[in-house]
C-alpha cells in the first residue's frame, strides 16, 4: 500500500529523522509563523501531519541537497587546489558540516550521495565515506568526539594523492598498468605526506589515512604491517563498502548483502564489529539503491525502515509497461515486498533524485 500519513508507525520515525525548522513548516502551510513564540511540540507536530510526507521529505531533501551539493564544491576545490593556507580550516568546517548531517540526515544524505557518486566518484566517494564512517563510529562507542572528527578528515582527504588517476580508472575497461598499480599502492603514504605540507599537525588525521589500506591481519598495502589502529580500520571498512557499492564501468556494483558479506570474510573481530554496524544502520538495501519490488515496479531506496529489509521506497517506474506515477512505498506491507536489489547500470541514466521526489509531491 501507499504510505498514509495517518499511519503513525510509519510516519513518526519519519519525523524524528528529519529536522525541519518550524518557519518552513509554516511558512508551506500557508500560517504566519512568529519566530518569538515557542512553538509547543505536541502543536508542531500537528501542524506537520497536516502536510503529506512527501512534502515534508521534500522540503527537507531541498536545503539537504543544497548543502551536499556546496559541501562537494567546497571539498572538490579543497582537494584540487592543495592550498595550505587555508586548507585545515576548509576541513574544519566540512567535518563539522558532516558530523551534523550524519546525526540529523543521514538516510537522506547517503541517498543523494550513493545516487549522485557516477557524477565524480573520487570526490563523492570521498564524502559518502566520511558520511559513513562518523555514523558508524557514533554508534561503536569506542571513540571520543575529537577523535572521531580526526578519522572523518582522514576519510575527506583519503586519496588526495591519486584523485587524478581515480577519475581515469571509472572510464578504463582494460588491466592496470604496472605505474597505475604502483600509484595505488603507494597513495596512503603519498597522502599522509601531502597532507602535512599542506599544514595538517593532526597525527590522528594524518595516521588514520597512513594506514587506512593496512589490514588487522597484516594482509594490506603498502607494508603488509599489521594495522592495530581503530580509526583506520573503521576507515578502511567504510571505504571497502562503499568502493564495492558504486559502480563502475568494467562491472557491476555490488548488493549490501555482497559487500558485507565480502567484508566479513576477513573473519577479523574489529573488522566484524563495524560491518555488522554498517548492516544494522544501512540494512540490506541501503538508502540510494536500485530496488525492484513485488512485481514491475522499480524505485530508489529512501529511508531504512523498522527492519533492514523493509525501506522506505521512492517508486518511480513500473516495468514492463507504464503504470501508476512517482509514489512513496512503505515496503514492510503484504504485497510491497523489496525483492531484490537491482544493478545500476541495468536501467541507464536515471534522473536526479530530488526530480524524483518532486514527483511525489
Amino acid at each position: 500500500m501507499l504510505i498514509n500519513i495517518s499511519d503513525a508507525q510509519v510516519v513518526q520515525p519519519l519525523l524524528q529523522r528529519k529536522s525541519l525548522s518550524p518557519e518552513h513548516l509554516y511558512l508551506y502551510s500557508g500560517k504566519h509563523y512568529n519566530p518569538g513564540t515557542r512553538v509547543a511540540g505536541e502543536s508542531l507536530v500537528a501542524l506537520e501531519t497536516e502536510l503529506t510526507q512527501s512534502t515534508l521529505l521534500y522540503l527537507q531533501a531541498q536545503d539537504l541537497f543544497e548543502e551536499l551539493d556546496c559541501c562537494y564544491k567546497v571539498l572538490s576545490k579543497a582537494l584540487v587546489d592543495e592550498e595550505p593556507e587555508t586548507f585545515v580550516l576548509v576541513m574544519d568546517e566540512l567535518a563539522g558540516r558532516f558530523k551534523h548531517i550524519a546525526i540529523h540526515h543521514f538516510d537522506l544524505a547517503y541517498a543523494y550521495l550513493a545516487w549522485h557518486t557516477a557524477d565524480d566518484y573520487p570526490v563523492m566517494h570521498h564524502m559518502l565515506v566520511a558520511l559513513t564512517l562518523f555514523r558508524v563510529g557514533l554508534c561503536s562507542n569506542r571513540f571520543s568526539d575529537g577523535e572521531l572528527t580526526s578519522h572523518l578528515k582522514a576519510a575527506l582527504t583519503m586519496n588526495i594523492s591519486m584523485l587524478t588517476l581515480q577519475a581515469r580508472l571509472r572510464a578504463q575497461t582494460e588491466p592496470l598498468s604496472r605505474d597505475q598499480r604502483e600509484t595505488i599502492r603507494k597513495h596512503p603514504e603519498q597522502s599522509a605526506n601531502k597532507l602535512k605540507l599542506l599544514g595538517v599537525k593532526d597525527e590522528i588525521w594524518i595516521e588514520s589515512v597512513r594506514m587506512h589500506h593496512e589490514l588487522p591481519d597484516g594482509s594490506g598495502y603498502p607494508n603488509q604491517v599489521p594495522n592495530n589502529n581503530v580509526g583506520s580500520v573503521l576507515l578502511s571498512v567504510c571505504d571497502s563498502f562503499n568502493a564495492r557499492m558504486a559502480q563502475r564501468d568494467y562491472r557491476s556494483n555490488f548488493t549490501a548483502e555482497q559487500a558485507v558479506k565480502d567484508l566479513f570474510a576477513h573473519a577479523d573481530h574489529l573488522y566484524s564489529c563495524f560491518t555488522a554496524i554498517i548492516l544494522e544502520e544501512l540494512g540490506i538495501y541501503p538508502a540510494g539503491s536500485l530496488v525492484q519490488l513485488t512485481g514491475s515496479q522499480i524505485g530508489c531506496s529512501l529511508i531504512r525502515g523498522e527492519t533492514a529489509i523493509s525501506p522506505v521506497v521512492l517508486v518511480f517506474r513500473n516495468l514492463p509497461s507504464p503504470g501508476p506515477g512517482a509514489a512513496l512505498v512503505d515496503t514492510s506491507t503484504d504485497g510491497h515486498k523489496v525483492r531484490n536489489a537491482l544493478p545500476r547500470r541495468d536501467l541507464g541514466k536515471l534522473p536526479g533524485l530530488l526530480e524524483l521526489l518532486s514527483k511525489v509531491v
